[in-house]
């Protein structure tokens, strides 16, 4: 039983890790977007991040019930817990569970860059905003349209 709960565990890690490798793939698409300064490649680049992690917290959800089905069975606190001797696939889920941590600190990397980079092109473009409307209330110094009529002093 405990282990066909592992297994079960095992696939639902699989399931997780592709999304997770597809979200990898997605980071450096979305930072070369945001050079870019290309709204379209972002927002896609976004919706497909945001698809996979849809799909990850409904993987999480089923890998709770299951860990929670084995913390009953098993009267462990953690998968680290799990003895390798009396349950091999033990050793295979926690490699797996190794792996998604590695995924994930790689995307949190990406995912931080892709944040720096989008906080600085949207201060250049605050910045290029402020320079602009500064040139229109100097240019509408320059170029009054004046109605009616103008007097000219002759008198200097």
């Amino acid at each position: 039983m405990v282990e066909n709960i592992i297994s079960e565990m095992i696939e639902l890690i699989e399931k997780k890790l592709i999304s997770l490798k597809h979200i990898l793939g997605l980071k450096p698409k979305q930072k070369e977007a945001i050079e870019e300064e290309n709204m379209e490649g972002i927002e896609s680049a976004i919706d497909g991040i945001q698809s996979q992690i849809n799909i990850v917290n409904e993987i999480d959800s089923m890998y709770m019930l299951k860990l929670n089905e084995l913390k009953s069975y098993t009267d462990i606190e953690d998968i680290a817990q799990l003895n390798d001797i009396k349950y091999p696939r033990a050793i295979i889920l926690k490699d797996k569970l190794a792996e998604i941590k590695s995924l994930l600190q790689q995307i949190k990397v990406l995912d931080d860059d892709n944040n720096l980079l989008m906080s600085e092109k949207f201060a250049e473009t605050k910045e290029r905003l402020k320079n602009l409307r500064q040139g229109q209330k100097m240019a509408k110094g320059y170029f009054v349209e004046h109605s009616g009529t103008m007097f000219i002093d002759e008198r200097n």
